[in-house]
């Protein structure tokens, strides 16, 4: 009896065990076969490695630079566009949160496919930054790129800049998703002085 005993939970734990682990393996494995679909999206100017958002930002603000000693910035707005590039830096943009990780496959289509736009003004661009984590994308343009050329196409590039008459700028967001699903979002911010 003893043998027939140990024989029979032998073979149970021999058969109980990969189905364990099986389903333990299934429950950590992200789930692919649930619809992936974007749970939020926030705007944001600086997102960190693992593409979670460092700087998020509110639909209006106030953005505030700091001049530099020369103050070339303040000749006219080809140079106010170049100071927001290189030095200020200002890069409005969002991160969008889906509903699980990206599949190996799901990543490949959102490589080729993805694409955001900014509007400013009636100029349009593709938005230069693209970052993509686990289950996160990141998208962001350089304000300086998109304001250069507003400023260009309105031949206003030589005027000096007086940020206190310039008023808000509204900058519209266009997302298109691999499958062609639209997003939009929106921000308006007032540049200032220190």
């Amino acid at each position: 009896m003893n043998t027939i005993s140990s024989r029979t939970e032998g073979y149970q734990l021999k058969f109980s065990l990969p189905i364990l682990l099986l389903l333990f393996f299934s429950q950590c494995a992200p789930n692919s076969s649930s619809e992936l679909t974007v749970v939020n999206i926030q705007l944001c100017d600086n997102y960190d490695k693992e593409v979670n958002c460092i700087e998020p930002v509110p639909e209006q603000g106030i953005v505030k630079l700091k001049p530099t000693v020369s103050a070339r910035e303040k000749s006219s707005w080809y140079h106010f566009s170049n100071f927001l590039y290189f030095t200020a830096r200002e890069t409005p943009g969002f991160v969008i949160t889906f509903s699980r990780p990206f599949t190996p496959e799901e990543r490949a289509v959102f490589n080729s496919e993805y694409v955001a736009y900014i509007t400013l003004d009636g100029i349009r661009e593709r938005m230069e930054g693209y970052e993509m984590g686990e289950d996160k994308i990141a998208s962001f343009h350089y304000l300086g790129a998109i304001l250069k050329e507003v400023k260009r196409h309105n031949k206003e590039q030589d005027q000096k800049p007086n940020l206190e008459k310039f008023g808000n700028l509204l900058l519209q967001f266009e997302i298109i998703l691999p499958n062609k699903d639209t997003k939009s979002l929106q921000r308006e911010i007032k540049l200032e002085w220190e």
